[in-house]
Protein backbone atom coordinates (compact mmCIF):
# COMPACT_ATOMS: atom_id res chain seq x y z
CA UNK A 1 0.00 0.00 0.00
CA UNK A 2 2.72 2.43 0.63
CA UNK A 3 4.33 1.76 -2.15
CA UNK A 4 1.17 2.75 -4.51
CA UNK A 5 1.23 5.73 -2.73
CA UNK A 6 4.14 6.78 -3.71
CA UNK A 7 4.08 6.15 -7.31
CA UNK A 8 1.16 8.18 -6.89
CA UNK A 9 2.72 11.01 -5.85
CA UNK A 10 5.34 11.84 -8.43
CA UNK A 11 6.53 14.93 -8.52
CA UNK A 12 5.09 17.17 -11.41
CA UNK A 13 7.77 18.70 -13.70
CA UNK A 14 7.42 22.13 -12.39
CA UNK A 15 9.00 21.03 -9.11
CA UNK A 16 5.68 21.93 -6.86
CA UNK A 17 4.74 20.21 -3.73
CA UNK A 18 1.32 19.64 -2.11
CA UNK A 19 2.76 19.82 0.92
CA UNK A 20 3.26 23.88 1.98
CA UNK A 21 -0.49 23.93 1.53
CA UNK A 22 -0.84 21.94 4.72
CA UNK A 23 1.20 24.49 6.81
CA UNK A 24 -2.27 26.72 6.44
CA UNK A 25 -4.55 23.93 7.00
CA UNK A 26 -2.39 23.24 9.92
CA UNK A 27 -3.22 26.63 11.40
CA UNK A 28 -6.77 26.92 10.97
CA UNK A 29 -7.24 23.43 12.96
CA UNK A 30 -10.56 24.12 14.92
CA UNK A 31 -10.31 24.28 19.24
CA UNK A 32 -12.73 21.58 18.85
CA UNK A 33 -15.81 20.76 16.82
CA UNK A 34 -18.93 22.34 16.07
CA UNK A 35 -21.48 21.97 18.87
CA UNK A 36 -24.05 19.39 18.28
CA UNK A 37 -27.18 21.08 16.88
CA UNK A 38 -29.46 18.81 19.12
CA UNK A 39 -27.86 20.27 22.01
CA UNK A 40 -27.37 23.85 22.73
CA UNK A 41 -25.87 24.94 25.84
CA UNK A 42 -28.13 27.55 27.84
CA UNK A 43 -26.08 29.81 30.00
CA UNK A 44 -26.13 32.62 32.32
CA UNK A 45 -23.76 36.11 32.45
CA UNK A 46 -22.56 36.05 35.73
CA UNK A 47 -19.96 38.95 35.18
CA UNK A 48 -20.25 42.58 34.40
CA UNK A 49 -20.93 42.11 30.71
CA UNK A 50 -19.70 39.85 28.25
CA UNK A 51 -18.35 41.61 24.49
CA UNK A 52 -19.75 40.35 21.23
CA UNK A 53 -18.37 40.29 18.48
CA UNK A 54 -19.49 40.15 14.70
CA UNK A 55 -17.14 37.39 13.56
CA UNK A 56 -14.47 35.32 15.54
CA UNK A 57 -11.74 37.26 16.16
CA UNK A 58 -10.15 40.39 18.47
CA UNK A 59 -10.17 42.23 15.06
CA UNK A 60 -13.60 42.50 14.43
CA UNK A 61 -15.58 45.12 15.76
CA UNK A 62 -18.13 44.66 19.09
CA UNK A 63 -21.56 45.65 18.48
CA UNK A 64 -23.12 44.06 21.80
CA UNK A 65 -22.47 43.96 25.65
CA UNK A 66 -24.25 40.91 27.03
CA UNK A 67 -24.89 42.01 30.39
CA UNK A 68 -24.84 40.15 34.25
CA UNK A 69 -28.18 38.05 34.24
CA UNK A 70 -28.69 38.05 30.99
CA UNK A 71 -28.81 34.54 29.10
CA UNK A 72 -27.15 33.23 26.07
CA UNK A 73 -27.13 30.12 24.03
CA UNK A 74 -23.76 28.37 22.91
CA UNK A 75 -24.38 27.79 19.18
CA UNK A 76 -21.11 26.57 18.02
CA UNK A 77 -17.17 26.90 18.61
CA UNK A 78 -14.53 28.29 15.70
CA UNK A 79 -10.94 28.24 16.85
CA UNK A 80 -11.44 29.93 20.06
CA UNK A 81 -14.83 31.65 19.64
CA UNK A 82 -17.59 30.47 20.56
CA UNK A 83 -21.20 32.10 18.88
CA UNK A 84 -23.96 32.60 20.73
CA UNK A 85 -27.16 33.90 20.61
CA UNK A 86 -29.23 35.79 23.32
CA UNK A 87 -32.74 35.89 24.52
CA UNK A 88 -33.45 38.88 22.48
CA UNK A 89 -32.15 36.77 18.95
CA UNK A 90 -29.08 39.05 18.54
CA UNK A 91 -26.17 36.48 17.40
CA UNK A 92 -22.28 37.29 17.51
CA UNK A 93 -19.01 35.55 18.47
CA UNK A 94 -17.75 35.92 22.09
CA UNK A 95 -13.88 34.58 23.14
CA UNK A 96 -13.93 31.42 25.27
CA UNK A 97 -12.22 33.24 28.16
CA UNK A 98 -15.52 35.71 28.46
CA UNK A 99 -17.25 32.48 28.47
CA UNK A 100 -16.03 31.93 31.67
CA UNK A 101 -17.90 34.66 32.92
CA UNK A 102 -21.14 32.55 32.63
CA UNK A 103 -22.67 29.86 34.31
CA UNK A 104 -24.92 27.22 33.14
CA UNK A 105 -28.63 26.29 34.62
CA UNK A 106 -27.22 24.28 37.62
CA UNK A 107 -24.80 27.97 38.22
CA UNK A 108 -21.81 26.31 37.39
CA UNK A 109 -19.21 27.74 36.13
CA UNK A 110 -19.45 26.27 32.03
CA UNK A 111 -15.88 24.64 31.33
CA UNK A 112 -14.57 25.91 28.44
CA UNK A 113 -11.92 27.99 27.72
CA UNK A 114 -8.57 28.78 25.37
CA UNK A 115 -6.39 25.44 25.09
CA UNK A 116 -3.33 25.47 27.31
CA UNK A 117 -1.08 23.22 28.50
CA UNK A 118 -2.87 21.02 30.26
CA UNK A 119 -4.69 19.98 27.19
CA UNK A 120 -1.46 19.46 25.15
CA UNK A 121 -0.30 17.12 28.43
CA UNK A 122 -2.95 15.29 27.75
CA UNK A 123 -3.36 15.39 24.12
CA UNK A 124 -4.76 12.47 21.81
CA UNK A 125 -3.43 13.45 17.68
CA UNK A 126 -0.85 15.97 16.65
CA UNK A 127 -0.44 16.49 13.20
CA UNK A 128 2.86 18.84 11.98
CA UNK A 129 4.93 19.98 8.92
CA UNK A 130 8.48 20.31 8.88
CA UNK A 131 11.17 21.69 6.67
CA UNK A 132 14.78 19.92 6.62
CA UNK A 133 18.08 18.57 5.58
CA UNK A 134 17.80 14.84 3.78
CA UNK A 135 21.27 14.29 2.88
CA UNK A 136 22.14 17.68 1.46
CA UNK A 137 19.05 18.10 -0.86
CA UNK A 138 15.90 20.35 0.52
CA UNK A 139 13.26 18.60 2.58
CA UNK A 140 9.73 18.71 3.47
CA UNK A 141 7.69 16.52 5.48
CA UNK A 142 4.21 16.27 7.63
CA UNK A 143 3.03 13.55 9.73
CA UNK A 144 -0.38 12.75 11.84
CA UNK A 145 0.55 11.39 15.45
CA UNK A 146 -1.93 9.27 17.64
CA UNK A 147 -0.96 9.35 21.61
CA UNK A 148 -1.88 5.61 22.85
CA UNK A 149 -0.17 6.36 25.97
CA UNK A 150 0.89 9.77 27.54
CA UNK A 151 5.00 8.27 26.50
CA UNK A 152 4.08 6.65 23.42
CA UNK A 153 2.83 7.58 20.12
CA UNK A 154 2.44 6.00 16.87
CA UNK A 155 3.32 8.32 13.86
CA UNK A 156 2.15 7.89 10.40
CA UNK A 157 4.92 10.47 8.00
CA UNK A 158 5.18 11.46 4.33
CA UNK A 159 8.31 13.27 3.32
CA UNK A 160 9.28 14.79 -0.20
CA UNK A 161 13.12 15.87 -0.93
CA UNK A 162 14.89 17.42 -3.95
CA UNK A 163 18.57 16.90 -5.33
CA UNK A 164 20.51 18.05 -7.83
CA UNK A 165 20.86 14.80 -9.01
CA UNK A 166 17.70 12.89 -7.59
CA UNK A 167 14.47 13.57 -5.99
CA UNK A 168 12.85 11.18 -3.48
CA UNK A 169 9.34 10.16 -1.14
CA UNK A 170 9.23 8.23 1.84
CA UNK A 171 6.46 6.93 3.75
CA UNK A 172 7.37 6.11 7.12
CA UNK A 173 5.17 4.35 10.60
CA UNK A 174 7.47 5.32 13.59
CA UNK A 175 7.19 4.92 17.19
CA UNK A 176 7.51 8.09 19.79
CA UNK A 177 8.85 7.82 22.94
CA UNK A 178 8.39 10.82 25.19
CA UNK A 179 10.13 11.36 28.28
CA UNK A 180 8.74 13.82 30.00
CA UNK A 181 4.93 14.08 28.69
CA UNK A 182 4.56 16.75 31.47
CA UNK A 183 7.38 19.14 30.14
CA UNK A 184 7.17 21.97 28.22
CA UNK A 185 10.40 21.21 26.83
CA UNK A 186 9.73 17.68 26.57
CA UNK A 187 13.09 15.27 24.53
CA UNK A 188 11.53 12.20 22.72
CA UNK A 189 12.69 8.97 20.65
CA UNK A 190 11.77 7.26 17.71
CA UNK A 191 12.23 4.52 15.93
CA UNK A 192 10.53 3.09 12.60
CA UNK A 193 10.87 1.81 9.44
CA UNK A 194 9.04 2.40 5.69
CA UNK A 195 9.29 2.45 2.07
CA UNK A 196 11.39 5.29 0.29
CA UNK A 197 11.21 5.93 -3.68
CA UNK A 198 14.37 7.61 -5.03
CA UNK A 199 14.06 9.38 -8.39
CA UNK A 200 17.23 10.14 -10.86
CA UNK A 201 17.65 13.18 -12.39
CA UNK A 202 20.06 12.09 -15.31
CA UNK A 203 19.57 13.33 -18.84
CA UNK A 204 22.40 12.10 -20.05
CA UNK A 205 22.04 7.85 -19.55
CA UNK A 206 18.08 6.46 -18.75
CA UNK A 207 17.81 5.85 -15.23
CA UNK A 208 14.94 3.76 -13.29
CA UNK A 209 13.04 4.62 -10.17
CA UNK A 210 14.05 2.86 -7.53
CA UNK A 211 12.16 1.54 -3.99
CA UNK A 212 13.63 0.75 -1.32
CA UNK A 213 12.83 -0.23 2.07
CA UNK A 214 14.01 1.58 4.60
CA UNK A 215 14.51 2.17 8.88
CA UNK A 216 15.53 4.75 11.19
CA UNK A 217 16.33 5.87 14.67
CA UNK A 218 16.50 9.75 15.58
CA UNK A 219 15.72 11.66 18.80
CA UNK A 220 14.20 15.40 19.00
CA UNK A 221 12.58 18.21 21.45
CA UNK A 222 9.19 18.99 20.99
CA UNK A 223 8.37 21.95 22.98
CA UNK A 224 4.64 24.04 23.71
CA UNK A 225 4.94 27.57 22.34
CA UNK A 226 0.78 28.45 23.02
CA UNK A 227 -2.65 27.14 23.00
CA UNK A 228 -2.42 24.03 20.48
CA UNK A 229 0.94 25.30 18.67
CA UNK A 230 3.77 23.20 19.62
CA UNK A 231 8.01 23.47 17.83
CA UNK A 232 9.14 20.49 16.90
CA UNK A 233 13.02 19.98 16.32
CA UNK A 234 13.90 16.37 15.27
CA UNK A 235 17.32 14.64 13.91
CA UNK A 236 17.06 10.88 12.25
CA UNK A 237 19.27 8.38 10.84
CA UNK A 238 17.78 6.43 8.20
CA UNK A 239 19.25 3.31 6.68
CA UNK A 240 18.36 3.10 3.04
CA UNK A 241 18.59 -0.67 2.36
CA UNK A 242 19.20 -0.98 -1.70
CA UNK A 243 20.15 -4.23 -3.85
CA UNK A 244 23.55 -2.93 -4.31
CA UNK A 245 26.44 -4.17 -2.02
CA UNK A 246 25.96 -1.19 0.12
CA UNK A 247 23.23 0.11 1.84
CA UNK A 248 23.16 3.54 1.97
CA UNK A 249 22.93 5.52 5.45
CA UNK A 250 21.45 8.96 5.71
CA UNK A 251 21.15 11.60 8.09
CA UNK A 252 17.93 14.31 8.54
CA UNK A 253 17.57 17.41 10.28
CA UNK A 254 14.08 18.92 10.33
CA UNK A 255 12.06 22.11 12.28
CA UNK A 256 8.52 22.64 12.24
CA UNK A 257 5.46 23.66 13.55
CA UNK A 258 2.94 21.43 15.00
CA UNK A 259 -0.72 21.16 16.36
CA UNK A 260 -2.38 19.01 18.93
CA UNK A 261 -6.19 18.05 18.98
Amino acid sequence: MMLLLLKHRRRQSDGRSWLPYLFIALLAIPAQTSADEDHVLQSEVVEPYVEMHTQPGRGYPVFYIAERGESVQLLKQRTDWVQVENHKGVVGWVHVDEIGRTVDEAKRPLGVSAPGFEDYAHRRWELGFMLGDYDSTDALSTYLGWHFTRNLSAELAYSENFGEFSDGRMVTLNVVHQLFPDARFSPFLTLGGGVRETNPRSTLVETEDRNDNTANVGAGLRIHLNRRLLLRLQYKHHVVMTDRDDDEEVNEWNIGISAFF
